[in-house]
């Protein structure tokens, strides 16, 4: 008897595609390369009736079902792991009628499908800037596009659907015919069925436009944000484009000081009369001025496929984004500091003007609101090799934080990732939430549409006691309760460093028993802890049960090469657990909480330690040094640099990393005597004792030596500001004329790690953490001027310093 999936080729028009069959591979390959999923069935839709019997399939066997169409988006939902995904990609044909500038659009087209089929007549609608784009998940997610100023979004034009529901029913929705129904999917995304065809009304674009890309050296950055800010602020709705913060390519048309460096590109476009846009965009074409302006008559096809040579398919993405409510100089900064820094050249920041036509359009007339933000910031993070994930995602995530005090609270869900519930409920507000809701209990029950922005078919909301919230949506008791919980996953991660468990795993997965067996455990126990360590993205299960690597957990291993295990295992030291149990005396008497445990300070305590404590001291603060100097490297020319002194260099690994990558440059690390006696023997391995000499100093009086650079690699947080600006008041006396001090620091920013770091410091030591204003009076109390302050892809920035009087 047939099955029923061989019976589902017989039942449609398009066709089936299984794992093994040819082009199964290539039907599931989306554009972001983090994605690898394997559906079950993949349903090449030719009609309608092709979607409802794979929505049919799906139901019958309780698989999961994606729908795909461009398969740009970050999420990767376009395809899903054991499901049924209807692939409408067939269901592209483009039918313009020029007379009444309408479009009817099949489920399946692309952007430049789409937009090459209207410009035949001179006709476009706002549209993706990628033009491999799906039209159907670009505009049931609301639709942003150049010309998005001029007529509104891509949702703003749209004039009607034809849907296919979870129930297998094909239904027409527009303003006359299931209106409400219409009003969700202009921004609800495919959460209440499948579009297969879309009517647009078209607006006159082109052929030709005035655009192209303007590029600016990374120094005019903050000016240029500004100077495009105050532009935007009166322009007229025929202006688009968008501050495109990329690295500069390798190409001929690049001055060949910038390729490969951090730039800013502006995109801009007008759509009305060339003429008339060459003087209203002067502005911006004269600022600067700039390193290459290529604005110019261009086909409207070539401005959409502008920015596709910068997003590579295949690629690791992770995208954040936010609507800003405001862009003060403050933002200007973060941003500034961030692209700046960015630590991958396929990485791009897109700045994009809102306003104009977009903004006139009543926020209750569609799904999509958050139509009164000024600019919307889209961070897409792009990269080659998997390995740096942990790395890229994390200053994806510091960059979005540090943006977020400047957000609506909302974003075009198109442009983020998987981030939870409570983001997607923002981006709506809370009353059209509800009314999506109640859409989706009538359209999607059971939750069908489910591969998406998900709106969940939630049960009718009883009425409840106000909740008090964090000001991010999330219940006030219970964030703080996830907080305290904080304390919980550190001890978990200090163990499983203490066992070596990550260098148990290095040759492969284990069972558990072997596991227990090699860390000397109780099984059942370890398993406890390696299961709650993977709630947090430490070690996996195998489909055979076994325990395996994940990203985060390989680095706690001593033998990776960004190895932070031993900082894990001294991190659990009872000494400093002890001390941090002492924070209220430290908050009650503004002195460390470590002299309070162990009756000694902690430079005494470090000078008397136990072997055993001295080398794990060693190991991780080596280990620590060795993964933040690469990014001061990267960072700073020490070339020219003449004979560095490296004042309480401790492990001197910095001072070794520097003149082993210059054979011009000396040095000379000075140090109290309990850390050179250790550090000669590493200096002689090192093989540089013929330009690295080690000196004991007191350096808290004076240096013995002079020098042209003097390097202060994380030294003045571990002190009070008198002690501190003594230290670099001896530096200054030690400086030679035109010499310079480059202070390795973490300012305080607002960042949750300076600030936690800060409270370390007053447990320990009596030091802290200070901002960059905090930092330049400490200088000039000490003689000294900061003339410049250079961030590192790393938590870390570099202050150089020089002699008032230089």
């Amino acid at each position: 008897m047939p099955s029923d999936e061989s019976t589902l080729d017989n039942r449609i028009q398009g066709s089936v595609v299984r794992p093994g069959d040819p082009h199964y591979d290539e039907y599931r390959k989306v554009f972001n390369g983090m994605i690898d999923r394997r559906p079950s069935l993949i349903v090449r839709c030719a009609s309608p009736a092709d979607v409802a019997e794979g929505i049919a399939h799906a139901r019958r066997h309780g698989l999961p079902l994606s729908v795909r169409s461009g398969g740009h988006g970050v999420t990767g939902d376009a395809v899903l792991d054991d499901s049924v995904c209807l692939d409408l990609r067939p269901m592209n044909s483009v039918t313009i009628d020029p007379d009444r500038r309408r479009a009817l659009v099949g489920g399946g087209a692309n952007w430049g499908e789409f937009d090459a089929a209207a410009q035949e007549y001179g006709l476009a609608v706002t549209g993706g800037r990628i033009r491999s784009t799906g039209v159907a998940g670009l505009t049931l997610g609301s639709g942003s596009g150049w010309l998005e100023r001029k007529f509104g979004l891509t949702c703003d034009s749209l004039l009607s659907v034809e849907l296919v529901t979870a129930d297998g029913d094909v239904l027409r929705a527009s303003e006359t015919e299931n209106s409400e129904l219409f009003w969700g999917v202009r921004g609800g995304g495919g959460n209440f069925g499948v579009v297969t065809t879309f009517e647009f009304q078209l607006h006159p674009v082109g052929p030709q436009v005035l655009g192209g890309l303007v590029m600016y050296p990374p120094f005019q950055v903050a000016d240029l944000i500004r100077q495009f800010r105050d532009f935007m602020a009166t322009a007229p709705d025929e202006v688009g484009g968008a501050l495109a913060f990329i690295s500069a390519p390798d190409e001929p048309f690049v001055p060949e000081f910038a390729r490969g460096k951090p730039v800013v590109g502006a995109t801009l476009a007008y759509f009305g009369p060339i003429e008339e846009g060459i003087e209203v965009l002067r502005p911006m074409r004269e600022f600067g001025p700039p390193v290459r302006d290529m604005v110019a008559p261009i086909a409207y096809t070539d401005l959409q496929g502008l920015l596709e040579p910068s997003n590579h398919e295949g690629m690791q993405n992770y995208w954040k984004a936010e609507f800003l409510a405001e862009l003060p100089d403050e933002a200007i900064d973060h941003i500034v500091r961030f692209t700046q820094t960015v630590p991958s050249r396929l990485t791009q920041t897109l700045l994009m003007p809102l306003g104009g036509a977009l903004a006139r359009v009543d926020n209750n007339a569609m799904a999509f609101g958050q139509r009164e933000a000024p600019f919307n910031i889209h961070i897409m993070s792009m990269w080659e090799d998997a390995a740096d994930t942990e790395r890229q995602i994390s200053w994806t995530r510091e960059f979005h934080r540090a943006v977020q005090p400047y957000s609506t609270g909302g974003a075009y869900l198109n442009f983020i990732g998987n981030e939870g519930g409570d983001r997607i409920k923002a981006a709506f507000g809370p009353e059209k939430y509800e009314r999506l809701v109640r859409l989706k209990r009538r359209y999607d029950p059971s939750n069908v549409f489910a591969g998406n922005q998900n709106i969940p078919p939630q049960a009718e909301a009883v009425e409840e006691e106000p909740k008090e919230t964090d000001g991010q949506g999330h219940f006030a008791p219970l964030a703080v309760l996830e907080l305290l919980n904080g304390m919980w996953v550190a001890r978990a991660l200090q163990v499983a460093a203490h066992l070596r468990i990550a260098e148990q795993l290095a040759g492969g997965p284990r069972t558990l028993t072997e596991l227990a067996t090699e860390c000397g455990c109780d099984p059942a126990a370890l398993g406890r802890l390696i299961s709650a360590l993977s709630t947090v993205g430490f070690f996996a299960r195998t489909a055979e049960d076994k325990i395996q690597q994940t990203p985060l957990s390989a680095v706690l291993s001593d033998d990776h090469p960004q190895s932070v295990g031993a900082v894990a295992r001294l991190f659990g030291s009872n000494w400093q657990w002890q001390a941090w149990s002492q924070l209220e005396h430290s908050v009650r008497n503004g002195e460390p909480a470590l002299d309070q445990v162990l009756g000694t300070s902690l430079l005494e305590f470090l000078d008397t330690m136990s072997p055993d404590d001295g080398a794990l001291f060693d190991q991780a603060m080596t280990g620590l040094s060795r993964f933040l100097n690469r990014t001061i490297l990267n960072a700073y020319d020490f070339s020219g640099a003449g004979r560095i002194a490296d004042v309480s260099g401790g492990h001197s690994t910095l001072l070794i990393d520097i003149l082993a990558g210059d054979p011009s440059l000396s040095g000379v690390l000075l140090d109290r005597p309990a850390i050179t006696a250790k550090v000669r023997g590493r200096v002689r391995e090192a093989g540089l004792g013929d330009r690295l000499d080690v000196v004991d100093c007191d350096f808290l009086r004076s240096l013995p030596e002079q020098a042209d650079t003097i390097v202060l690699n994380r030294v003045l947080h571990d002190w009070d500001d008198d002690t501190a600006a003594g230290i670099l008041r001896a530096c200054r006396d030690a400086l030679r004329p035109g010499g310079r001090i480059v202070a390795v620091e973490q300012l305080m920013t607002g960042d949750k790690r300076a600030a936690f770091l800060d409270l370390q410091m007053l447990v320990l030591r009596g030091g802290r953490e200070r901002s960059r204003e905090e930092m330049a009076e400490l200088f000039g109390r000490s003689g000294l001027r900061i003339a410049e302050t250079i961030n590192t892809t790393s938590p870390m920035c570099l202050l150089i310093g020089h002699a008032l009087d230089d």
